[in-house]
């Protein structure tokens, strides 16, 4: 943790998942930025009254409601976070319901995350034929989605349709003038994204996601959060 422990390693410490050297170097790293220190202590809060109004206790204490509420203006929070909640009684579930709004990402973006990840075992792959050549036009036709243009120093690498329980999905692997290689995930279906991109970040990659009307999309690459989220700005005014 030469600069600081990554996002990766706050969320094992707030789940304790760090063994005690590891869980050494982020308490120090926070004794040094207070700041960052109260935003961790108010994620670990948020966590652990989650988990007790998990237990269905009656009545829900009214401070740990107002903790909980205080999710929804938070940034949206990674799924994984919530699995301890999975039993809920009906009772706690139902206060949860009525008192909170929970900003998780819509399902498609784990289906995003998964084609840029099969999009990169292919061109790993000798015998994994990338189709960089496409006819938008075509693709228009069967599957109603229209493919977007992408920045003049990106070059599109392949394209192919992903099947999804939602239904066909489009994805568009490209490599920046840098050399990073990105997955732009587009697919015609109307669910909860927001209009201006959110940028999560999902184990080693990072996943900025919106929609426009019917359309979602989502903008997966290896760098963080912010600089994901600054890129699917640019195109989401691109495409408007």
């Amino acid at each position: 943790m030469t600069d600081g422990p990554s996002d990766m390693e706050i969320d094992a410490y707030i789940d304790g998942e760090l063994d005690v050297e590891g869980r050494f170097a982020v308490e120090d790293y926070l004794r040094r930025h207070p700041e960052k220190a109260a935003a961790v202590l108010g994620d670990m809060g948020r966590r652990s009254a989650l988990q007790l109004l998990a237990r269905g206790r009656q009545p829900v204490p009214a401070h740990l409601i107002e903790a909980a509420r205080s999710l929804s203006s938070a940034a949206p929070v990674r799924r994984r976070l919530w699995a301890p909640l999975g039993g809920l009684a009906a009772a706690g579930m139902a206060a949860l319901v009525l008192t909170i709004v929970i900003r998780t990402p819509p399902a498609y973006v784990d289906d995003a995350l998964t084609s840029h990840r099969v999009a990169l075992l292919r061109a790993a792959m000798d015998s994994q034929v990338e189709a960089p050549r496409f006819n938008a036009q075509e693709i228009r036709r069967a599957t109603n989605i229209a493919v977007p243009a992408v920045p003049e120093d990106w070059t599109v690498t392949d394209v192919q349709l992903f099947p999804t329980e939602r239904g066909p999905a489009l994805l568009m692997a490209v490599q920046t003038r840098e050399g990073d290689r990105l997955s732009i995930f587009l697919q015609r279906r109307k669910n909860g994204a927001p209009e201006q991109p959110d940028a999560i970040r999902e184990g080693a990659q990072s996943v900025a996601y919106w929609r426009r009307g019917d359309m979602s999309y989502a903008l997966v690459g290896e760098s963080e959060p912010g600089e994901m989220d600054a890129r699917a700005e640019v195109l989401a005014r691109t495409w408007s």
